[in-house]
């Protein structure tokens, strides 16, 4: 049996690892019946399997484990929480964030700072600070002005900052326009032709700036092996140029994330255990071709670490027929607590979380949320065969639900439950009618 195979890969599947039906055709995670969790702590519902993100926690690190100096930074952004900080670092991952918030919310759960790396493409003078002060925070430079802004604060502050170059590689990977970050015209990082001109700024600051390596992202939610290989090639040589003309010894390499996961039964994605064992092999081989010393490696799984792991529990509401069959299937959130359909026409899997051993329907009805946009639409196809007042669980809700949810329609957001041995514990408390307002300021004029 080859180790690919021994390792499970919980991308590839659509329901997080522990799910089973017990005997009253209840859908169960973690050891919890999702019914008894909705009537426990309500619905809309985020529910977190952790033993699906340590089973994919252990296939990124089986399959890099040949690669001796690697080591995996979850992307913050897919889904943060100071409880999913601990459970991270307890996993020996490093962490990537990308605002002050982020990192303001590691520093909260007593994250390693050597271990935590800043990105973002318009980082501001607070943010900068804030990694600058706790003191070991990697910053990844995404312009030659930021080189600049950093000095001068790194040099406010008498401190030294130890940076990444984001390089924009010119490699597309097979996904939505949106979510590309590595194509020629991108937002973010320095394009391969100004690597030169971005480097001449940072060595005018050795006094406070320090040049450690390079960083490439090409996309999010990408299911071939492909281009993650063509960029590592294009980053060695980088490396291979860096040190021929400037003298310069990188020592880390950060070639990203962006492994997608299954959302439905026609997604392939490449498995964890063989993306991570390629990109290791790759990295070994390219650097050794140019005769380099092997550099430090780091990758950053961000939905693949948590997407499965997540499902989001609704109560169903009405159904409204149309020439007599029915057409929508109404449920209790929709695109405040996941804003994916309607901004990148993403698609799901879902299920009668309290009638599992029941058939699914003969007829497609189109799960629908309760916001006041046509566009708020869960699923368009969904074969669920419904009542109100059932359970309705959609799968692969753990990236990107929470982290881009919001307070459309002043709804407030739902709570999160991470669900581990038979017992569920919120991580995230769901908010009040009385969070809504308490920003709010009315004008003595108006009272």
């Amino acid at each position: 049996m080859s180790q690919s195979t021994r390792v499970i890969s919980p991308n590839v599947e659509i329901m997080p690892v522990s799910a089973k039906t017990n005997a009253q055709g209840h859908l169960i995670i973690g050891g919890c019946d999702t019914v008894e969790l909705a009537k426990q702590f309500g619905t809309p519902l985020y529910v977190v399997d952790e033993e699906t993100v340590r089973a994919s926690a252990n296939a990124f690190q089986a399959g890099l484990s040949l690669y001796k100096k690697s080591r995996p930074l979850y992307a913050g952004k897919a889904f943060l929480c100071t409880a999913m900080c601990h459970l991270i670092r307890k996993l020996g991952f490093g962490l990537d964030v990308v605002s002050e918030g982020e990192l303001y919310t590691a520093v909260k759960a007593g994250f390693p700072a050597d271990l935590t790396y800043l990105h973002g493409n318009n980082k501001s003078e607070k943010e900068l600070e804030a990694a600058l002060a706790y003191k070991g925070v990697k910053i990844v430079i995404d312009s030659d002005g930021e080189v600049e802004l950093l000095a001068s604060i790194a040099r406010r502050m008498k401190a030294r900052a130890s940076i990444l170059i984001r390089v924009t590689p010119g490699v597309e990977p097979d996904t939505h326009e949106h979510i590309k970050t590595g194509q020629h015209n991108s937002k973010f990082g320095i394009p391969l032709d100004h690597l030169e001109e971005t480097v001449a700024v940072i060595l005018k600051y050795p006094d406070v700036l320090e040049l450690i390596g390079l960083h490439a992202h090409i996309g999010s939610q990408s299911h071939d092996l492909g281009p993650f290989l063509e960029l590592i090639d294009i980053m060695a040589d980088r490396f291979a140029f860096l040190k021929e003309k400037y003298g310069i010894e990188l020592t880390q390499l950060d070639v990203g994330g962006g492994l997608g996961i299954a959302y439905t039964e026609a997604d392939r994605p490449t498995p964890i255990y063989d993306w991570a064992a390629s990109v290791a092999a790759k990295v070994a081989e390219a650097f050794s071709q140019r005769n380099m010393e092997l550099p430090e490696l780091f990758v950053e799984p961000g939905r693949s670490m948590i997407g499965t792991a997540g499902v989001t529990l609704y109560r169903a509401g009405h159904t409204k027929d149309i020439d007599g069959e029915a057409s929508c299937l109404s449920v209790d959130g929709g695109m405040a607590d996941n804003p994916r359909p309607i901004t990148y026409q993403a698609k799901y899997t879902t299920c009668v979380a309290n009638r599992m051993n029941e058939p699914p329907a003969t007829k497609p009805v189109s799960l629908v949320g309760r916001y006041c946009e046509s566009g708020d639409i869960i699923v368009k196809e969904a074969y669920l065969s419904a009542q109100r007042g059932d359970l309705i669980a959609v799968f692969g809700t753990g990236a990107y639900n929470y982290s881009m949810a919001s307070n459309y329609n002043r709804t407030t957001r739902p709570a999160c439950v991470l669900v581990y041995d038979s017992k569920a514990e919120v991580i995230i408390a769901r908010e009040t009618n009385d969070d809504l307002v308490r920003q709010d300021r009315t004008p003595e004029r108006l009272l």
